[in-house]
């Protein structure tokens, strides 16, 4: 995986995947093997986004596994709302065991955005994760007792091109990367000028692509509708009024998907101007 995200030229594509509502996978699994037969490169398992409760990605995991050989690699997000130190080393020993080849370690989201009367956990926040991955790396638990074998695996980390303060959020990334973390993935970016400030921001604190491969996000906006509640609901993400406004103009549904995806790949060709080819589509 990261022989793949610092090959020059190599367009890098990973692509997060909802969980199923229920314990059913089979609809999703299906739409998994079609983003390989695509050249979909890895799978992005997101751990009960916005504080919904979906299927456990690791079942997800193992569902995948059974189903034929594994020819994408999976990129496991691993939340600190919902668990306190012993799970979230339970959660790593468990990506290690079902062959994920990387987990991305974020904070979350409170659980104050999603339906559940539930209380949120927190033990510890993303440099916490990566603490906790870098000891089992070591063969080490956080008490450290010894594991029977070190963990081998990659850890990624979010970075936000839509912070309000990118200096801020660059410098916070810097800490992240002395933690330990192997590479980075962003919130979807909506406007070409989100993403310019965005890489010169990593470029004043030398965070180059040969030191440190930063995946950007690229989510379709399907329709006005889309934008506002993903504005209104989703943290880290912002989309921009002009982009909003293109749906103004058409009517039917193919005609909003064809602004969506003309808007999407308009910024992908933005992105590879710069010489940006790791791409994480959401």
């Amino acid at each position: 995986l990261l022989e793949k995200l610092y090959t020059p030229n190599y367009r890098f594509v990973t692509v997060e995947v909802g969980m199923p509502q229920g314990h059913k996978s089979q609809k999703v699994r299906e739409g998994c093997f079609h983003l390989g037969q695509k050249g979909t490169d890895a799978l992005n398992l997101a751990d009960n986004p916005n504080a919904n409760v979906k299927m456990h990605p690791l079942a997800f995991q193992s569902r995948l596994l059974h189903a034929g050989p594994a020819f994408m690699d999976t990129i496991y997000h691993i939340t600190c709302r919902d668990k306190n130190l012993i799970a979230l080393q339970t959660e790593i020993l468990g990506a290690a065991a079902l062959n994920i080849a990387a987990i991305l370690a974020v904070t979350g989201d409170a659980v104050k955005k999603g339906p559940e009367p539930a209380k949120s956990v927190f033990e510890g926040n993303s440099l916490k994760l990566l603490e906790l991955v870098r000891c089992m790396r070591q063969g080490k638990l956080v008490s450290g007792e010894d594991l029977e074998q070190p963990v081998d695996m990659l850890v990624g980390v979010a970075y936000n091109p839509n912070a309000a303060d990118i200096n801020n959020e660059t410098e916070k990334l810097l800490r992240k990367i002395e933690a330990g973390a192997d590479f980075a993935e962003t919130q979807p970016v909506h406007s070409k000028d989100a993403f310019n400030r965005c890489v010169d921001a990593l470029a004043k604190y030398n965070i180059t692509r040969e030191r440190f491969p930063v995946i950007f996000g690229l989510m379709p906006i399907m329709s006005r509708k889309n934008g506002e509640f993903l504005n209104k609901f989703f943290s880290g993400i912002h989309v921009p009024d002009e982009v909003l406004a293109e749906f103004d103009r058409v009517s039917t549904k193919e005609d909003r998907e064809k602004v969506a995806y003309e808007q999407s790949l308009e910024l992908a060709m933005h992105f590879s101007k710069d010489g940006t080819n790791n791409y994480y589509i959401i």
